[in-house]
């Protein structure tokens, strides 16, 4: 299918880095084989083309999320709910880096979460993670409003490059990054009031 075609053409471009602003439709066009007119047949603008770049992305993320409310609701007294979700976000980032790059730039750009993403990404998904830990005392509002700084502090320390986390921790990269999800799975529990004996890696 030819929309198909033009987000995987797309999706190969972004692959190869370079500036997000730089990116050409015509280059989109020639990589999937397709005319300018093809593409603007189906995506009204650049934008429009990097949101469907974004639709497998935020399918990835919302099981991922939707698999640790699942735990967390099996198991709510287990203090490992909060470092599990810090990890796996953690992790998710570093492996999706180049697609959470993409989301943090297009946000950016526009100010906010695409419209049609707020109510599953900043509404449904948030409360039922927040609903999932309130046995632990908290207001559901606070509770949300941690659980978005808890994603937006991960997502930044999982995006910094490799010479930031060197320059950062003052340790090589594969340290680094190491103590960074520590760090993570303790700021993670401190932000909901959880208490932790983890360290730093000895």
């Amino acid at each position: 299918m030819t929309y198909d075609a033009i987000v995987r053409a797309a999706l190969d471009v972004l692959s190869e880095g370079g500036d997000l602003e730089q990116l050409s439709l015509r280059r989109v066009g020639a990589r999937a084989g397709v005319s300018l007119g093809a593409i603007q047949y189906y995506f009204v603008n650049k934008d429009s083309l990097l949101e469907a770049c974004l639709d497998d992305y935020y399918v990835r993320l919302s099981a991922e999320a939707r698999a640790l409310v699942a735990e967390a609701l099996r198991d709510p007294a287990s203090g490992m709910v909060i470092e599990r979700a810090a990890r796996r976000l953690y992790r998710f980032v570093r492996r999706e880096a180049t697609l959470t790059q993409l989301r943090v730039s297009t946000n950016a750009r526009r100010g906010e979460l695409h419209t049609e993403r707020q109510a599953e990404y900043l509404g449904a998904l948030i409360q039922e993670a927040a609903q999932s830990l309130i046995p632990r005392g908290m207001d559901e509002v606070d509770l949300r409003l941690t659980i978005q700084g808890m994603a937006s502090m991960i997502v930044r320390l999982a995006l910094l490059s490799n010479a930031e986390v060197e320059q950062l921790t003052g340790l090589d990269e594969t340290e680094a990054r190491a103590r960074v999800e520590t760090f993570v799975v303790r700021a993670a529990h401190r932000l909901v009031g959880v208490t932790t004996s983890e360290g730093p890696p000895g």
